[in-house]
């Protein structure tokens, strides 16, 4: 809530969510409570299932207990309103008083920090609206950095700053260079798993906020992908030249790789754009066999046939080159979530036409948004892959319909274009220590199970009135959306949203009185999914959807005449 820190339940969840990796040289608070118990959350992470040898329980329920002991010693401290007197009550608890003094200090440590610098910067959320007032009285408001505070970053704190990014000079930093590496090592193993071979074209979706982020991230990855390496500067550590990774090194072929970048993504790193581009022409260039360089095999392929056709052989290099394309110089989106959101669309070609129309802008070199729509639908046409990390979890990809609108969009043109179903990523690198990739519809399962039907994320909706119900409704937008472009949902998924969204007594009267649009949405939202064939759904289940939606459409239309 703007202007308004967290209390009670939300306040410690928040404390502890900021508290899970490590903040600098303040270690993760479920790294400290691990080794009282003789382990490392990697271990717990990943024998989840299996027994501790030690406590005859299995790691996941360890987990559990870790985060019952961190949380009930956080309420202490609450209790005692963050007070020292709250840090010396906390350390006489059982679960703390009996171990070795070493690990006491430790966690004496981490209940400093919490009372004597973490809260006092979650306690300044009142500033926020301060700060707004005065920017809209053209008065000063203090900077401050970007970021997540929930991936480290509690020294972003407070909020409510004009914050500023980073100089995109020093794009990607070295950290974000051997998160890249790792992102794309876990790309190509999937696909290794699931085809046997190498992928030879990935497409990846770049956005300016989350690469101001982690310093990067997709960057790297692009570059890894190819096989070429940023050289940072000594002093400024500027990344203005690169470097061929040789392939005794690499030991895998060099990846062709198209990216598709934002309106804002061009806009605030156009030195990045160059860089990118750079690096296609530096692996094309390179002296080896075109089993070992996809991207030189691709674009000599490509730029042959252009010649055929009256090219000179400069000009048919120079567009078969191009690798990174978008929206045209001024404006912003992709279209997919505007034409999904009218219905005015038949099937995935309807998609795919807009994803190329409004992202078929060459960038590169002297080109700066030439229209090229074929070039990018041929390099659409080859894809085996597509890409779109993130770097926290505070957005997802079911909370917004930009994540479908771009990657999505990809995907949908990709199976329009080429005719077959790319294998789609989403990098999740919310943990820095542990970045994961999962297949699409992996993660939209993670986040449904998790977030959307979880009975926690429709309670604390409802505490949020008309806006909560708006939220909800987009959720269910947002997810039919994702299945018209990627088939990400499941008959049962559907089936969850009509049970918990608006069957649902309890639900379904709050959001009469609340917001009875945002019911009416979601209830049209399901019957259009099941109208268009993407969801089998229950007889039973129908005919209640189509009676409440008629109710709603009639309860709408009498308070209408009401007032006129």
């Amino acid at each position: 809530i703007l202007g308004q820190a967290p209390q009670g339940e939300i306040l410690i969840d928040e404390i502890l969510q900021f508290l899970r990796l490590d903040n600098g040289e303040i270690p993760s608070i479920y790294e400290i409570w691990a080794e009282k118990y003789d382990t490392t959350v990697d271990e717990i992470i990943g024998n989840a299932g299996k027994l501790h040898p030690r406590f005859q329980i299995t790691y996941s329920e360890l987990m559990s207990r870790i985060r019952n002991e961190t949380k009930n010693i956080i309420k202490i401290l609450e209790a005692y309103d963050f007070g020292d007197e709250g840090i010396e009550k906390a350390l006489l608890e059982t679960c703390i008083s009996e171990e070795n003094e070493s690990w006491k200090k430790k966690v004496a440590g981490i209940l400093s920090y919490i009372c004597h610098d973490l809260i006092q910067r979650l306690w300044k959320t009142a500033e926020e609206m301060d700060h707004i007032m005065d920017g809209l009285s053209s008065r000063y408001i203090l900077p401050g950095p970007s970021g997540s505070p929930h991936t480290g970053g509690v020294n972003l704190l407070p909020s409510g700053r004009n914050f500023f990014g980073l100089d995109t000079r020093v794009l990607p930093t070295k950290a974000a260079w051997e998160l890249g590496k790792r992102l794309g090592n876990q790309v190509i193993e999937q696909y290794i798993a699931d085809e046997g071979k190498y992928p030879e074209n990935i497409g990846m979706v770049f956005w300016s906020g989350s690469n101001m982020r982690s310093h990067g991230q997709c960057i790297a990855e692009f570059l890894y992908f190819m096989g070429i390496k940023p050289v940072w500067e000594k002093g400024s550590l500027q990344v203005k030249r690169l470097e061929v990774i040789p392939l005794s090194e690499l030991m895998r072929p060099r990846i062709d790789v198209t990216a598709r970048i934002s309106g804002l993504f061009r806009d605030t790193m156009p030195t990045v754009v160059e860089l990118l581009d750079k690096a296609v022409l530096l692996a094309a260039d390179l002296n080896e066999s075109e089993d070992d360089n996809y991207i030189k095999k691709h674009i000599s392929e490509e730029s042959s046939l252009m010649e055929k056709s009256g090219m000179t052989h400069e000009e048919s290099w120079r567009n078969a080159a191009y690798r990174i394309f978008g929206d045209a110089p001024g404006t912003y989106g992709a279209g997919v979530s505007a034409l999904l959101e009218s219905r005015n669309w038949q099937t995935v070609d309807d998609l795919a036409d807009v994803f190329v129309r409004w992202g078929g802008h060459a960038y590169g070199g002297a080109v700066k948004g030439e229209y090229s729509p074929e070039l990018f639908r041929k390099r659409l046409s080859v894809m085996d892959v597509t890409v779109k990390n993130e770097d926290n979890h505070e957005t997802n990809m079911l909370s917004s319909d930009d994540y479908n609108a771009y990657h999505g969009g990809m995907i949908a043109a990709v199976r329009s274009i080429r005719g077959s179903v790319p294998h789609s990523y989403a990098g999740d690198s919310a943990d820095r220590l542990r970045p994961k990739v999962r297949t699409v519809q992996e993660e939209a399962k993670r986040i449904f199970r998790m977030e959307s039907i979880n009975p926690k994320y429709i309670n604390g909706m409802m505490n949020h009135g008309y806006k909560g119900a708006s939220d909800m409704s987009k959720m269910v937008s947002v997810s039919f959306q994702w299945d018209a472009t990627s088939e990400v949902m499941e008959d049962w998924m559907y089936e969850k949203y009509a049970e918990k969204y608006a069957l649902d007594e309890k639900v379904q009267d709050w959001m009469k009185r609340v917001n009875p649009w945002a019911l009416q949405r979601i209830t049209e939202t399901l019957l259009e999914a099941e109208a268009r064939g993407l969801w089998n759904a229950k007889e039973k289940t129908m005919k209640e959807l189509k009676n409440l939606y008629l109710s709603i459409e009639g309860e709408l239309e009498g308070e209408g005449d009401d007032n006129v």
